[in-house]
């Protein structure tokens, strides 16, 4: 049946589509474990280069790698050049609810179109346990995986070299999205072309009772039907060398011990159908019902193929081809269901966490039924597939009606706890306590069972002005574009916060913070507590309109009312000195009588130094000065804008002037110096400079007098 141009069956994935992509786009928050974290280190990859946000490059440094973890941080890197962070992520879940479905309907139109309708189960599998725990990786692999098998099952027939090079982008791809898919991929792709192979060969030996070629020639024939199997799976030589290249990087970076779950949750979590529950468990017996579902599409595929099989045999075809009846009983299709045990398998004896990341039993469980779903034979009448739909509609909006009932409860809770106010300043540092809370819901009247939607949603409050989070779990690992910088001398986390969110369950613990920090918001959920600042040092002027810095080492000589800087200079509240923990070098010129500023402080990382200043207007002048033999590029940032731009300091001792007017707003001047050199020539030189109030002196905001004083 057709209206107008549309298929019964088109209309019905149109409007499925729709349906579940509401939640998406309907909600304001799609609540996830790790997907506002995400976000967040996607945001910082795309920030990362801009030298104006010093406090993400000092806390972090880029994992520039070719990891199997980059596909999502990629996309939402290139969408948050267009889009806010919240539509960026609805994005890349919309491709991740629509994907699954279409590549389970390509998988099965490419191996056995009379099972399509069991296609619309993409639609229940979209909404999975890993994508609420936010691996948007692992389920966009899913249907790369779909997308890449019902490809080869098209072409393996006549396999080309344009063939092979599809094949091998969809394999890079996976790749780059997530290993396990990846592995189970190229373990698929050479059983199934294995098995075609020996099926082939079985079938031209031995399945017609009567043959005119002897045994010999029957055998000889039957091995070169492995030829064309054992050509692609050559093909597939450098896809082996990745995976095992990394699997090896793996277990000599992580060990290769594992933490196996116990046969009693494995059996609770495999019948329970848990890799479709989330938050809470009503969803187990959603998983239930599926799941005497696909124990009864299997008793009538059984008995389907036994009695087609009886019907064979007593057929005149049987007896005019000589066709065995094992070659009934025995077919292709019964790969599938060689993989799903294979996977069952996999699923029982493989540990939870291993090497470098978990949810290991998870991810096959997803696998299980979806490759398994090419071997079901139930359609016998066209009102059995209609049956199947319904069943499959069901219970995917059963489950659908769940998860948006329990995304209107936790968007309030997150919105509250989204809710505090008063971050706003650029290039500060954000800890939480404790790093992960997944506490009790005050809509739903519980704690989420499986998946913390607070785990990580302070990262949403970062994603902003260049503020640097040390909570950020993706950065203790090697599978995400970002680390914590850390040296010998110098770790990223053990940096001071000037920002902390303290959650509910940590509100007994702040007696020590407060000596350091006080509270400016509030809500239901956590607090936000600011570091304490010390007012603008007024000692420094001395009731001067202008104060002067000279960089120089340690033992070099500072001239007269001016005030000495050297490498090791560290901010301190309310007065002066360096915010990056960067390297920095002395250079001292030799010459027997010193002059102001032609001895530097030189740096090869961006250096970022802070003087607490009175709001007000004032005028900048830098010295800079260079070696007899090396030349430098300067580069300064001022106030968040570039007032100096690739100054070139020629080689010699001449001192070079360079003056800029800024306004300060914030009680300090923040200028970051950098340079844009490359090999030997990558470092910058800064001589000193001078701080002029241009609008009648510094204000210092003094006590009043009290008649107590």
């Amino acid at each position: 049946m057709k209206i107008g141009r549309l298929s019964i069956g088109h209309i019905t994935v149109i409007v499925m589509l729709v349906l579940h992509l509401l939640p998406v786009w309907g909600f304001k928050y799609f609540p996830t474990q790790d997907g506002a974290s995400h976000i967040y280190n996607s945001y910082v990859v795309k920030e990362y280069h801009n030298h104006e946000n010093y406090r993400l490059r000092e806390v972090y440094e880029l994992n520039a790698t070719v990891f199997p973890n980059w596909t999502s941080h990629a996309l939402l890197l290139l969408l948050l050049y267009i889009f806010p962070p919240l539509v960026c992520e609805k994005i890349v879940l919309t491709l991740c609810i629509c994907l699954l479905p279409f590549s389970l309907l390509y998988f099965l139109n490419s191996v056995q179109k009379r099972n399509i309708v069991f296609g619309l189960l993409g639609f229940l599998f979209a909404y999975n346990y890993l994508l609420h725990m936010g691996f948007y990786n692992f389920v966009l692999s899913m249907s790369l995986f779909f997308f890449t098998l019902g490809y080869w099952w098209r072409v393996k027939d006549e396999l080309r070299l344009a063939n092979i090079v599809v094949i091998y982008v969809l394999l890079l791809v996976t790749y780059l999205t997530h290993y396990h898919s990846y592995a189970l991929l190229i373990m698929s792709l050479t059983f199934f072309s294995l098995y075609e192979a020996a099926y082939d060969a079985l079938r031209g030996m031995w399945g017609y009772q009567e043959t005119s070629q002897p045994l010999a020639q029957r055998f000889k024939d039957g091995l070169t039907r492995f030829k064309p199997a054992l050509t692609f799976i050559g093909s597939l030589i450098p896809a082996y060398f990745i995976l095992f290249s990394y699997y090896f990087y793996l277990t000599n970076a992580h060990g290769d011990e594992g933490n196996h779950k116990g046969f009693e949750w494995l059996n609770d979590y495999f019948f329970g159908m848990k890799s479709l529950v989330s938050f809470r468990d009503d969803h187990v017996l959603i998983g239930r019902v599926l799941l005497v579902f696909f124990a009864i599409a299997f008793v009538l595929t059984v008995i389907n193929r036994i009695r087609k099989s009886s019907q064979f045999r007593e057929s005149e075809e049987w007896k005019e081809t000589g066709e065995r009846l094992w070659m009934r009983v025995v077919t292709q299709m019964d790969v599938f269901l060689i993989m799903a045990v294979f996977i069952t398998a996999m699923y029982f004896i493989a540990p939870w966490s291993g090497y470098s990341g978990g949810w290991i039993n998870d991810r096959f469980h997803l696998y299980i039924f979806l490759v398994l779903l090419p071997f079901f034979a139930v359609n016998l009448h066209r009102y059995t597939n209609y049956a199947v739909a319904g069943i499959i509609i069901v219970l995917s909006l059963w489950h659908l009606g769940y998860n948006v009932h329990t995304y209107a409860m936790l968007n309030r809770d997150i919105a509250t706890a989204l809710s505090l106010e008063g971050m706003d300043e650029e290039d500060t540092i954000l800890m939480s306590t404790p790093g992960e809370w997944g506490g009790f819901s005050d809509s739903l009247g519980f704690t989420p069972k499986y998946v913390e939607p607070f785990g990580h949603i302070e990262c949403l409050l970062a994603t902003h002005k260049g503020i640097g989070y040390l909570n950020n779990y993706e950065a203790n690992t090697d599978h995400f574009p970002l680390q914590y910088k850390e040296t010998e001398q110098y770790k990223a986390k053990e940096l001071p916060a000037d920002y902390a969110i303290i959650w509910r369950t940590e509100y007994g613990d702040v007696a020590g913070l407060e000596e350091e920090y006080e509270l400016i918001d509030s809500n239901d959920y956590n607090r936000l507590y600011r570091r304490k600042r010390a007012a603008p040092d007024g000692q420094m002027w001395d009731g001067k309109t202008a104060i002067t810095f000279d960089m120089q080492p340690e033992d070099g000589q500072t001239a007269p009312r001016h005030i000495a800087v050297h490498a090791d200079t560290v901010y301190v509240d309310g007065k002066y000195g360096w915010l990056t923990e960067s390297e920095r070098d002395d250079f001292k010129n030799g010459s027997e009588v010193p002059q102001p500023y032609e001895d530097s402080i030189w740096g090869m990382e961006d250096g970022v130094f802070r003087v607490a200043l009175p709001n007000g207007a004032y005028e900048v002048t830098c010295y800079f000065s260079a070696s007899e033999s090396e030349p430098l590029e300067i580069n300064l940032i001022a106030g968040g804008e570039k007032q100096i731009q690739r100054l070139r300091i020629p080689a010699g001792n001449e001192t070079i002037e360079k003056r800029y007017n800024i306004t300060i707003t914030e009680e300090h001047l923040t200028q970051v110096i950098y340079t844009r050199g490359k090999g030997d020539h990558k470092r910058w030189g800064w001589s000193g400079f001078t701080i002029q109030s241009t609008d009648g002196g510094p204000n210092f905001h003094l006590p009043e007098e009290t008649d107590e004083q």
